[in-house]
């Protein structure tokens, strides 16, 4: 008989004020259950991946699932002169979410699971803090170096977050529900990106942190996985980011979506997600 899961929601309080909610699916009978943090792509709301964190759950594991600033829950709003970076969520939103999460599983051990820029993100913030997770599945977690894409999209990749960046400093934001682009965000998280796919480095100018030797030094259990069909993140953009992990254990893997699967191959796999909880648990399972 599989153990009740119990849902809870806490609001997590960052170093500089900001705040936003995270949503934790524990099981009272089974304590010591790995917990998955996942943490969400882009400009996409935790709710969104609701589905997943049951399919999550329905395995046995526990789950909290994050927000990223300026998205959902947060308190940070974005608009023109709200001003935030890859700096302020490495630096602040990720060690709240992982000390909350460690405060309300003590007994199991954590994992990131993180989607996209969220897994980008976090592989920046274990850098800095390996002991806060055994493991971490970076699910379309591609570095976005332009390289890493098929010609001639490498080039249209280029250009178009150059453009992206631009436009987003003279407009005060980036307005990307209004486009029908990734969500809202950050001036400063369009110039960050940018920055990576332009360079290959993620040089984050308001960071003292020089992540590329960071990141090489991350000694922890990675799953890369590419999702099959994704444009936003095809096997060279995920093999880059997993390239740079070169003292990680990194397993590499191709996930294949069903042929009902609906939408984006980028987001499809939250509800089309049977596949990955399968190598989730066994990769988790072997340690």
């Amino acid at each position: 008989m599989i153990p009740s899961v119990e849902v809870t929601t806490e609001t997590v309080r960052a170093e500089d004020g900001a705040t936003a909610d995270v949503r934790l699916h524990r099981r009272p009978g089974d304590p010591s259950a790995p917990v998955l943090v996942c943490m969400p792509a882009m400009g996409t709301r935790a709710a969104a991946y609701a589905p997943l964190a049951d399919a999550l759950a329905g395995a046995g594991f526990q789950v909290a699932v994050g927000e990223l600033r300026g998205q959902g829950t947060s308190s940070v709003r974005v608009g023109r002169g709200v001003r935030y970076g890859y700096h302020e969520m490495v630096a602040y939103d990720y060690p709240a979410l992982f000390r909350a999460v460690e405060a309300a599983f003590p007994a199991a051990p954590r994992h990131l699971l993180g989607h996209s820029l969220g897994g980008q993100l976090g592989a920046l913030y274990l850098s800095q803090e390996p002991h806060m997770a055994s493991g971490a599945v970076l699910v379309g977690a591609p570095s976005c170096h332009y390289r890493g894409w098929p010609f001639p999209q490498s080039l249209g990749m280029l250009a178009a977050f150059q453009f992206a960046a631009a436009f987003a400093a003279v407009y005060g934001y980036f307005p990307g529900r209004r486009i029908g682009v990734l969500g809202n965000d950050s001036a400063q998280v369009l110039r960050d990106m940018a920055t990576q796919v332009r360079t290959g480095r993620y040089h984050v100018p308001s960071s003292g942190v020089d992540f590329e030797p960071a990141l090489a030094k991350l000694d922890l259990p990675v799953l890369a996985v590419a999702v099959k069909g994704d444009a936003m993140a095809p096997p060279g953009g995920v093999r880059g980011l997993a390239d740079k992990l070169t003292s990680a254990r990194v397993t590499y893997w191709e996930l294949a979506l069903g042929e009902g699967a609906k939408g984006s191959r980028h987001y499809a796999w939250i509800r089309d997600s049977a596949a990955l909880v399968e190598r989730v648990r066994s990769f988790v399972d072997q340690g």
